[in-house]
Formats: C-alpha cells, sequence, structure tokens
C-alpha cells in the first residue's frame, strides 16, 4: 500500500501564478509542464490509480478570514473520493480557532496544515504560539489526535516577496517541536527546502514527535544529503510525500523507493514510510507490507 502524505488540489491560476517563477521552478525541479494538466481530484485519482496509489492526504492552507471556508472545500472535496483524506488549516490571526479545532475533531480530522510564509505569520510570535498552545491543550485534555505538518521553504522570502521573519527556518521550528511535546510534527521537505543540511540536522534532530516527508526534497538535497536524514531518523520517522501536482507517482516512487534502500531500510521498513506512519497519524486502516 501507498498513501501520498502530501497532495494540493490546485486551481489553474495557481499554477501558473507558481509556474512563471521560473528561476525557483529550476531551483525546486518543479515539473511546471506537467503540474498544468494536474488540475482537480480526477486527474489526481487518475494519476493514483495507474500507479498503485491507493489514498492520498490534502493539504490545504488559508488565509484568517477564510479558514473555516477552506476547511469545508478541502473535506467536501475529500469526502467525494474514497481515495482521500483532507488535513484541515488554522491561522494564529483566525478568532475562532478553538471552534473549529473542536470542529474538526468531530470530523475525524487530525492534520492540521499551516505554511508561515503564505500564511503571514512568524513560528516565534506569541500569537502563533498561543495557537500552539490551544492545540496542544486539545490534545491534552479533549482527547484530541491532532498533528500538525508546517511547509519548510527556507527562501519563500526570495521568490514570494514574503517578510522573512515568516519563513521556516530549522532553528525555530525545532523550538516547536521541544516546547510541545503533546503535539506530532511532521516537517514538509525533509525539514528545510533548499535550508542548509547541516542546520536541518543541528536544529532538528530525532525525536518521538518529529516527522518529515519526502516531498519535493529529493530534488533539492544532494543525494548523500538525502540519506543523511533518512538515517538520522530512521523509518519510523519517515512519509512518503510528492507534493503533486509539482511531481508525478512514477519516478517519485521509484526514487523514493531506491534511497531508502541506500539508507538500509528493508521492506518492512519500507512500508512504514510509504504508508505506515502514516496510517498511524490520520488512524487509516494498514495494509500488509509489500515489496515496492
Amino acid at each position: 500500500m501507498i498513501i501520498d502524505s502530501h497532495v494540493h488540489i490546485f486551481s489553474s491560476q495557481i499554477i501558473t501564478n507558481v509556474s512563471a517563477k521560473a528561476e525557483m521552478v529550476k531551483l525546486l525541479g518543479l515539473q511546471a509542464d506537467q503540474a498544468r494538466e494536474r488540475i482537480g481530484a480526477d486527474a489526481l485519482e487518475a494519476e493514483c490509480r495507474a500507479a498503485g496509489v491507493e489514498a492520498c492526504l490534502i493539504l490545504p492552507t488559508a488565509k484568517a478570514q477564510d479558514v473555516e471556508k477552506i476547511n469545508r472545500i478541502s473535506q467536501s472535496t475529500a469526502r467525494k473520493k474514497d481515495f482521500l483524506y483532507s488535513a484541515g488549516t488554522l491561522h494564529p490571526d483566525y478568532p475562532h480557532n478553538r471552534e473549529e479545532l473542536f470542529r474538526l475533531k468531530s470530523e475525524g480530522v487530525r492534520g492540521i496544515k499551516l505554511c508561515s510564509f503564505s500564511q503571514g505569520f512568524a513560528l516565534n510570535a506569541a500569537k502563533t504560539r498561543r495557537l500552539f498552545d490551544m492545540i496542544q491543550d486539545l490534545n491534552v485534555n479533549h482527547a484530541g489526535r491532532f498533528f500538525v505538518i508546517l511547509d519548510t521553504f527556507y527562501k519563500a522570502d526570495l521568490y514570494f516577496g514574503t517578510a522573512p521573519k515568516y519563513n521556516t527556518a530549522p532553528s525555530d521550528f525545532g523550538k516547536l517541536v521541544r516546547n510541545y511535546p503533546k503535539i506530532k510534527f511532521i516537517a514538509a521537505h525533509m525539514g528545510g527546502l533548499t535550508a542548509p543540511v547541516e542546520d536541518i540536522c543541528r536544529y532538528l534532530p530525532k525525536a518521538d514527535n518529529f516527522y518529515m516527508d519526502t516531498s519535493n526534497a529529493a530534488h533539492t538535497l544532494e543525494e548523500k544529503e538525502f540519506v543523511r536524514l533518512l538515517e538520522l531518523h530512521g523509518p519510523e520517522h519517515i512519509l512518503f510525500g510528492t507534493d503533486w501536482p509539482w511531481f508525478g507517482y512514477a519516478q517519485e516512487i521509484e526514487l523514493i523507493d531506491r534511497l531508502l534502500a541506500y539508507a538500509g531500510f528493508n521492506e518492512e521498513e519500507k512500508h512504514r514510510v510509504f504508508c505506515g506512519n502514516i496510517s498511524d497519524l490520520i488512524g487509516i486502516e494498514e495494509y500488509p507490507a509489500q515489496d515496492f
């Protein structure tokens, strides 16, 4: 079984806007031309079926005023497809985060996706800490099982014109992991898309409540750097993700499988990466291990 823990359902306008950033597209190795054909849940389903991917987790984000609306849209999209699951999103400036957390909990949603640079907040701001206090409180005192997926584009300000303080630096992320032990965190893109690998290793060491997803990172890290992170965190803390529509399945599955093998992961350990770990986090049935 293969589950993609990092997908987006983007509009054609978003794909066009991102694809126009030619320098960034080259830096990240994005498949911009192919992404223009990867619009909507039907296109995602077709690619998944062809590649043997059985489930995907959608990762929405929103500005403060649109949090509930975007969450409901993403949940509705997931309900229409039996292979889709949706995370939710919050925002430090949204005045009803607590109510939205309880609503998401009632809907069985466990993942919370945040992207500090696109949503416009700093990880070390007091209002951001209050948001994480709230999430941790629900986990501790209200039987919540929320985990948080954070985008980690280290150079986002250079390409999106956002404030540098809104970037997700490994040092700031590491403080969250330490300060909120009752929240499980997933660092998208192996902890720091375009960040120095030494910073990732230093500030994001192995921890019980910390995971990394593989999305995009194999196209920005050197192979030995990627394998180093796999070895550091181990198979129980790595999740397979593609960042679809920016990357497709056939090549990504083959690439990540090869890198897992280089790190010495056996078939059972690969199974943890390709589906077991995310199954545990989102609470879905896990199927027996299989060769990839």
